[in-house]
Formats: C-alpha cells, sequence, structure tokens
C-alpha cells in the first residue's frame, strides 16, 4: 500500500459511495416513517446518516472536529451548566433571547458567554435567530434537566483526566489493557491510591452527579421486563415454585435504589413470591422509601450468597465494573447458591458484537478499560467467562436493539 498522498486529506473520504448512501438514507427514512417511528429503524437512519456525513467529510475536517470542535463543545456546554445559563434559558420560555440579557441574568461577563454560545450554535447545540440571539431547542431544554446536566457535571472532570493520562500509563505499561482495578489511568490522573467509586464517593458532589448521570444514561432504554425483550412470562413466572410461601423470585443484586425491581413489580404487580435487594449497607441507607414488597439486606457480592435457590439472581452493570478475575468471583458466588436447572442468572449487560458494534458500547467499553481495568465483553469474552471459567450454562441471550444492553440467561448445570 502506498503512501498517502497530502491532497487526500482535503478530499471527501469516500465520494464515490455517496450515491448508495443517499438512497440508504432515503431507505432508511421510509421504514421509519412506517414503523412508526419505531427505536430501532430510527437507530438505522441515525446510522445511514452518520455514514452519509463521514463519507462527504474530509480526514482534515474530522481531525478538526476531534481535537477543536467536539472538546470546546463540551467545555462551552458545561459551562453553560455550571453558570446556570440552561436553567436560565429554560424558564425564560421558548422565545428568542439576547445574550446581554442572559448574561446579565446568570452573572457572567457578556462577551464570554457571546463566545461560549456562538461556538454552540455553529456546532448545532442550540439555534442563533439574530447576532447576539438564540432561541431555546430541545437539546438546550434538556440541558436544565438533572438527568442531562449530570453528565457534564461528571464526565469531563472525572472521565477526562483519564483519558489523557492513558498515553503515558500504557507506554509505562508496555501497552497493555490494565486488569487492576486500583492501578489504571485514573488512579494516575487523579493521584489517588483509591478504587473509582470510592474516589468518587470521597470527593463531593461527584457522587451524586454520577447517579445523575447515570439516570440520564437509562433514559428512554427498553427495561428488560419489557414486551419484545425478555420473555419473562415464560422464562420466570412460568416453573415458580409458588408451594413454599417463602420462596424467592428476584433477588436484585447489587440494584443500588431499586429502580429495576420497583419497575418490574409496576408493570406484574400480581408477581409471585419475594423481592429482595442486595447492596452495600453505604447504598441501602440511602434508598428512600420502596415498593412494600421489596426487602433490603446487606450483602456485600464478594461473599457468600445467604438466598440459597431463588428463580432469579439478576445484575445490571455490575459485572462490566471488574477486571475478570473479580467478574468471575461475583458470577461463581451466584451460581453456587443457585438450584440446578431451576434458578437463573439474568445478567443484564453489553453484548458487543464482534461486526457493528454501536459507539456506545465501544465508548464505555474505553472507560471501562481507563478507569476500573475492566470491559464490555463480547459472546466469546462472555462464554469464556461464565462458561469456561464459573461452570455455568448460557441458556440464551436476548438482544432488543444494537447498542442497548442484552440479557444473558445462565442456568446452573446439574
Amino acid at each position: 500500500m502506498s503512501n498517502p498522498d497530502i491532497m487526500s486529506a482535503v478530499a471527501p473520504t469516500d465520494i464515490d459511495a455517496v450515491p448508495t448512501l443517499l438512497s440508504d438514507v432515503a431507505s432508511a427514512g421510509h421504514s421509519f416513517s412506517e414503523s412508526g417511528g419505531s427505536v430501532a429503524t430510527r437507530r438505522e437512519l441515525l446510522a445511514k446518516v452518520r455514514a452519509l456525513t463521514h463519507a462527504l467529510e474530509t480526514p482534515r475536517e474530522m481531525m478538526i472536529q476531534h481535537v477543536w470542535a467536539q472538546p470546546c463543545n463540551v467545555m462551552a456546554i458545561q459551562f453553560g451548566v455550571q453558570s446556570g445559563l440552561w436553567k436560565a434559558m429554560a424558564r425564560n420560555g421558548d422565545g428568542p433571547q439576547k445574550v446581554a440579557d442572559l448574561a446579565k441574568q446568570i452573572g457572567v461577563q457578556e462577551e464570554l458567554l457571546t463566545r461560549m454560545m456562538r461556538h454552540i450554535a455553529a456546532s448545532g447545540y442550540i439555534d442563533m435567530t439574530a447576532p447576539d440571539e438564540y432561541t431555546p431547542n430541545s437539546f438546550s431544554k434538556s440541558l436544565s434537566l438533572v438527568v442531562m446536566s449530570g453528565g457534564y457535571h461528571t464526565c469531563p472532570p472525572i472521565l477526562v483526566p483519564a483519558f489523557l493520562e492513558s498515553h503515558d500509563w500504557l507506554e509505562k505499561k508496555g501497552y497493555k489493557c490494565p486488569t487492576n482495578n486500583l492501578d489504571t489511568p485514573y488512579q494516575a490522573a487523579h493521584n489517588t491510591d483509591l478504587h473509582w467509586f470510592a474516589h468518587l464517593q470521597a470527593s463531593p458532589p461527584h457522587g451524586q452527579n454520577f447517579n445523575d448521570h447515570m439516570h440520564g444514561y437509562l433514559l428512554g432504554r427498553p427495561q428488560w421486563f419489557d414486551e419484545g425483550f425478555y420473555p419473562i412470562q415464560d422464562r420466570v413466572f412460568e416453573g415458580f415454585d409458588a408451594t413454599d410461601e417463602n420462596a424467592t423470585l428476584l433477588i436484585d443484586l447489587a440494584g443500588g435504589i431499586g429502580h429495576y425491581t420497583a419497575g418490574l413489580l409496576a408493570k406484574y404487580p400480581d408477581a409471585p413470591g419475594r423481592f429482595i435487594l442486595q447492596d452495600l449497607p453505604i447504598v441501602l441507607d440511602s434508598v428512600q422509601p420502596l415498593h412494600p414488597r421489596i426487602e433490603k439486606m446487606d450483602y456485600d457480592f464478594f461473599t457468600e450468597q445467604p438466598v440459597k435457590g431463588a428463580r432469579v439472581y439478576y445484575t445490571h452493570f455490575v459485572l462490566h465494573d471488574w477486571p475478570d478475575e473479580e467478574a468471575e468471583k461475583i458470577a461463581t458466588g451466584v451460581m453456587k447458591a443457585m438450584k440446578p436447572k431451576y434458578s437463573k442468572f439474568l445478567i443484564h449487560e453489553h453484548v458487543v458484537p464482534d461486526v457493528a458494534p454501536d459507539y456506545e458500547q465501544t465508548a464505555l467499553d474505553l472507560i471501562m478499560m481507563t478507569n476500573f481495568g475492566a470491559k464490555e465483553r463480547s459472546v466469546a469474552q462472555w462464554t469464556q467467562m461464565l462458561e469456561g471459567k464459573c461452570g455455568l450454562n448460557i441458556t440464551g441471550i436476548w438482544t432488543p436493539v444494537n447498542g442497548v444492553e442484552s440479557i444473558i440467561e445462565c442456568e446452573r448445570p446439574e
């Protein structure tokens, strides 16, 4: 392969593909309309539009986007979050708003606000309607919500330093993936010996900001028990041992505030059996009043599981927080508590496809690598760990839409 010519940096990356991509966009747009705006067809249309954009962009334009435009957008949008700009604009209503008035309202220099908003508008994240005048749009209004602003409070000061430190850290380690969650680029960047979560909780208000951000991440994503996702009626409710009045239907392992179990009971209020929320005492002590059927139980998942033979042991985004060795210990602990051919271990996590993974999956994988020494796993990696290391059988994988977490169902063999 010959070395690239300098002029290739200013030519569209794949101009010959544009006619086909235009047709693909039109076809995906038709499918989106015909489906009534389904999640799957919307995401397919987005993928086609992004492919068209990439084909039209030059490498030089992509580079400027990466190293200038997007970092400046994060900085400017975060400024709007911290200064109260987005909340002020939301309170002011949907009409045009002058920079001079907004600067006085939030107490910042007019020139500073002018320059920040100008770049945000140039990138399409807010609407410029006249010189130094802007009208809120759905994105800018959403930034007034805590679940959206939490990401800008959390990711720039917490994650970005670890990304920037990664180059030096990886060079020192011989360019190998971190596998120790106390020795990652995160610890080096933040000059701490603490685990990511411990450091976050020791650095308020980052712990609360992270919780808010996770709520934002989960917005609009299907619940694992929704129709079209995991068939809970056939796989869980049928076959449940209702003859034992103390039988447990579900253990929500490291379930935080219990919103997944609460959602399940809201959808299936007559579901049989006990529902138990397990987490560390520091977490459960902060939980607001729960659904009356949910029992709280202090538990560290590196210790023996006290509830044996439950119908379901459920985890969401637990194993991806841990390197393989620790993840295997957690999964093995669940396996030992399971009743063979009856209990199910439902792992609600990403299953990264070998071809055409979604950018949310790949981005989260690099976040887990640089901050936790952990990973998002493929089918092969899940199989190697769960079946090869932990002695479980994977009995099914359900994925509602590419880019959304799957349900991996496991059983303990005889």
